[in-house]
């Protein structure tokens, strides 16, 4: 009996779930069918009205009345026919879209009857949507964009460190103790920067590359495209010669051939076999055109297995569940203490730092990054803040058409909707037209930005980026249709319907508004003015600095000896004076010569030295110079001043005294007060037992900046080239005339000494110093940019509101010339009221300023975020602009003839 009542009460419940999903579906298609085909059902409700009323009248007449009073009775008994469609209508529950569709069409006509207001408030939401668009795309692509890895939030890069030189490269045997002994990360992984010649093609080059533990790729959640992975076996020494090639090596070089698994290419000069291709999202913080195995890393760099050998190396771990950040370097810091009590000779002093892998990717251009998009923002408010102005200017002029409005029954609610109907539209094809203008914007972009600057990064109009873009559309049409809209509501009907009132005047509520708009204009644009001041001072400081080398007409291009036949130095050796000799007898050349660094560059070999009769020091606090293996003539070339002792010549050779030279700043602070000419250091920590180690000071040359123009010079050693021979050389060529010219020359001389060694980073030294300052450069000229087009906007602004007052008080003008007013008061007047406008948007801008500023502190250089004359020399600008921009409508308002102007009201 339960179960029976249980399954009938069922079932009814089924029926009428099934009875109202009915109805809702039917009632939708209703909905439906009455918007997209509301003529059909709009003349089918008429076809109904229309048959109940005959049939009411043939009633009406089949009880004996006439035709007319049938009729009459007919349409008694019927009401107000449009009341029934109203009724009809409301039925359909589609009065509020159809309402949009009335105030969408009706605000289209408006603005099409207004062309001037229409595309000048179009083209200024459509550079301030397209300018903030564009910079967020960059936004998003470098800080936002997920990193293609899984959990990436997990993912740390790990460093070691010293107080005397900050963040090092990790020694490959405290990683294996690191990887052995922590519980804080569930995998750790070791990745070396690795630099290749790649051979056998037309056009040899070198390539970049990571040699990676095998653990590397399935730590980071990533799977090859093609091929596999490495296999365990491979992070061990001995291990075959493999890569996995990188997306874009395999469709440049080997266009896109699925087949290339297998294959073997040349690299180095060997035989390397291709076991893989990485999927096209695979990128790092460094350039990556293959992956090596470590073990076959570690085969090739004997030297890696010892404790004190810090190369290029840095560590990958992910955090183990349930671990956070803060445990996890508190761990890994009782690991560094114990590996430095346990060999103090190699770890004493060094420490270690975690980072999260995304703060890696990005920390060099947050700053610069986030300061732009503060400042297009502004560009947007005051873009906004003049498209509100004209609304009020517009809505001003529509006064006595919103107060009839009223007057035959409009809500005030419904004058609202309809003037942010209004407000949507315009910001809608402003948005689009905004789009537009990013597209070009992105593309600009990213032509500024020098080459490798956006490593990895995909810069780019997105799902994302558009659904920012509708975003700010919405949001700009908010901000600057609300206090128009609500002022025109405020409507008051008697006072604008009277008779006689044939001018329209605003209220004061709407001038008030006006300046108060134009304020924030001003202060936002002086807000950017003063950040593009700093910067272009900072950036003309920088410039000024001097690199410590002549770089006129200087070129220089790297190549690496890396094949079997250059395994002895007599043979690198050959290869070096050949070049030397060759290049220098090229016409236009007035010198060549050789360098493993080039001062700019951030390359850098550095190693702890130990000078004679030094109190020896712990580990960790030797004097940590860079060494430049250098050949006769580098000075010279390099325009690096010799302040004492000699230069390097061709008998410093390697059966001379080891000789060698330092900079001023190493003079400075280990030989304060003596020459040391003379002197003598070598390599290590250990007293040398044997005399040929030591190396004697010959000479003293100036200090250059290694590490670009905005970081200060570092402790430097030079070496002779025949004394300490290497195969990784920067070929430095000085000429009479432009050196890129010979370019083409130098190849032909290296290929006629061998075909297959690549040459790479080709560039004149002018350039190095361009590329060294190319964050501060395009960060000044995005901001320069925004901030004149503030300045514009603001200028228009003023002139806005002062030509619309000028024109609203055209008869009291009229009325104080007639009185006998002069022309100067008239124009003071005027200018008075700019002047009281702009003066309190500058106030508010420098107080704005003072603290905005402080946010591009770090990338300033050598100028305070408070610098005085800045903001002395942008107010000033921002005051003549203003009044330039009052002086125009006060000249208008010279010109005012006191007859017309009495008799135009």
């Amino acid at each position: 009996m339960g179960e029976a009542l249980r399954g009938d009460l069922t079932r009814r419940a089924d029926r009428v779930i099934e009875n109202k999903a009915m109805r809702w579906i039917s009632m939708f298609r209703l909905r439906l069918r009455s918007l997209l085909s509301r003529r059909k059902v709009e003349q089918e409700l008429d076809e109904e009205l229309r048959y109940h009323l005959e049939r009411q009248i043939n009633e009406n007449s089949a009880t004996g009345m006439t035709p007319e009073n049938a009729r009459y009775a007919a349409l008694q008994s019927i009401k107000d026919i449009e009341q029934r469609k109203e009724e009809c209508r409301e039925m359909r529950g589609v009065q509020v879209v159809e309402t949009l569709f009335h105030d969408v069409r009706y605000g289209a006509r408006t603005l099409r009857k207004s062309p001037g207001f229409t595309f000048i408030a179009l083209f200024t939401l459509a550079l301030g949507i397209g300018a903030t668009t564009a910079i967020f795309s960059v936004v998003y692509g470098v800080l936002l964009r997920p990193l293609p890895y899984k959990d990436p939030s997990r993912l740390m890069v790990l460093h070691e460190t010293t107080p005397k030189v900050g963040t090092v490269s990790v020694s490959y045997p405290n990683f294996l103790d690191w990887r052995a002994d922590n519980r804080a990360f569930s995998e750790m992984a070791a990745v070396c920067a690795v630099d290749f010649s790649l051979s056998g093609i037309a056009q040899p080059e070198n390539i970049s590359g990571q040699a990676v533990s095998p653990n590397f790729l399935s730590m980071l959640g990533v799977h090859p495209l093609l091929g596999r992975d490495f296999d365990s076996a491979e992070g061990k020494a001995g291990a075959a010669a493999v890569v996995l090639l990188s997306y874009p090596l395999w469709q440049s070089h080997f266009g896109g051939d699925r087949n290339v698994v297998g294959r073997s290419i040349a690299l180095n000069g060997r035989g390397v076999t291709i076991i893989g291709v990485l999927p096209p999202d695979f990128h790092w913080f460094e350039k990556t055109d293959v992956l090596e195995p470590i073990g076959v890393w570690a085969t090739n760099n004997a030297e890696s297995s010892e404790r004190g050998e810090r190369g290029d190396t840095v560590v990958l771990g992910r955090l183990a569940a349930g671990v956070s950040f803060a445990q996890a370097r508190s761990e890994m810091e009782g690991i560094a203490a114990r590996l430095a009590r346990e060999y103090p000779a190699q770890n004493a002093q060094f420490g270690v730092l975690l980072q999260p892998l995304r703060e890696v990717f990005v920390s060099d251009v947050r700053s610069a990054i986030l300061v732009l998009l503060g400042a297009v923002v502004f560009v947007l408010l005051i873009a906004c803040a003049n498209v509100a102005n004209l609304f009020l200017m517009r809505g001003a002029e529509r006064t006595k058409e919103i107060a009839l409005r009223l007057a035959i029954g409009a809500s005030r609610v419904r004058i609202i909707r309809q003037m942010l109907t209004e407000s949507f539209l315009l910001a809608s094809l402003g948005g689009l037209l905004g789009l537009a203008l990013a597209i070009g914007g992105i593309a600009g972009i990213t032509r500024l930005i020098p080459a490798g600057g956006l490593e990895g990064a995909i810069v780019d109009l997105n799902g994302p980026v558009l659904f920012f873009a509708a975003g700010m559309t919405l949001f700009s049409a908010f901000i600057f249709g609300l206090a128009p809209a609500i002022h025109s509501a405020r409507a008051n009907v008697q006072s604008e319907l009277k008779e006689g009132g044939r001018t329209t005047s605003a209220s004061t509520g709407q001038n008030r508004w006006r300046g108060r708009l134009v304020i924030a204009e001003i202060s936002f644009a002086l807000v950017l003015l003063v950040g593009a001041g700093l910067m272009m001072k900072s950036l003309y400081r920088l410039l000024l600095v001097d690199p410590g080398f002549r770089p006129n007409r200087v070129l220089i291009m790297e190549m690496s000896l890396r094949t079997s036949q250059y395994r002895k130095d007599a043979a690198i050796l050959n290869f070096w004076n050949q070049v030397l000799y060759r290049v220098r007898a090229l016409p236009g050349v007035t010198s060549a010569a050789l360098g493993t660094v080039v001062p700019l560059t951030n390359n850098h070999s550095r190693t702890d030295i130990t000078l004679e009769d030094m109190a020896l020091p712990k580990p960790g606090s030797f004097p940590h110079p860079d060494v430049h293996i250098v050949s006769p003539g580098y000075v010279n070339t390099l325009g690096v001043p010799l302040l004492r002792g000699r230069a390097f010549t061709d008998a410093d050779n390697e059966n001379a005294p080891r000789a060698g030279m330092i900079n001023a700043l190493m003079a400075q602070r280990y030989f304060s007060g003596e020459n040391p000419i003379g002197k003598r250091f070598h390599f290590g920590h250990r007293p040398a037992n044997d005399p040929r180690e030591w190396i004697t000071i010959t000479g003293v040359v100036g200090d250059t900046r290694l590490y670009g123009l905005a970081n200060p010079s570092r402790l430097e050693v030079y070496i002779p080239f025949r004394q300490s021979i290497t195969g990784d050389m920067n070929l430095i060529v000085k000429s009479r005339n432009d050196p890129a010219a010979l370019t083409a020359a130098i190849r032909h001389v290296v290929h006629s000494l061998d075909k297959d060694l690549p040459i790479s980073g080709i560039a004149t030294m002018e350039q190095l110093i361009s590329n060294s300052v190319s964050t501060r450069r395009v960060t000044l000229i995005l901001l320069g940019m925004f901030s004149a087009l503030a300045l514009v906007l603001a200028a228009i602004g003023i002139y806005g509101v002062i030509s619309y007052s000028v024109a609203q008080r055209t008869h009291e003008i009229g009325i104080r010339m007639a009185l006998g007013a002069q022309r100067r008061d008239v124009l003071r007047m005027v200018l008075t009221q700019g002047a009281k406008i702009a003066g309190a948007g500058m106030i508010i801008g420098i107080v704005l300023s003072f603290g905005l500023a402080r946010l591009i502190a770090n990338l300033l250089f050598s100028v305070s975020a408070a610098d005085p004359l800045t903001f002395a020399a942008v107010a000033i600008v921002l005051a003549l602009v203003a009044m330039l921009a009052c002086y125009i409508p006060a000249r208008r308002a010279l010109r005012v003839d006191p007859t017309v102007a009495l008799r135009h009201e």
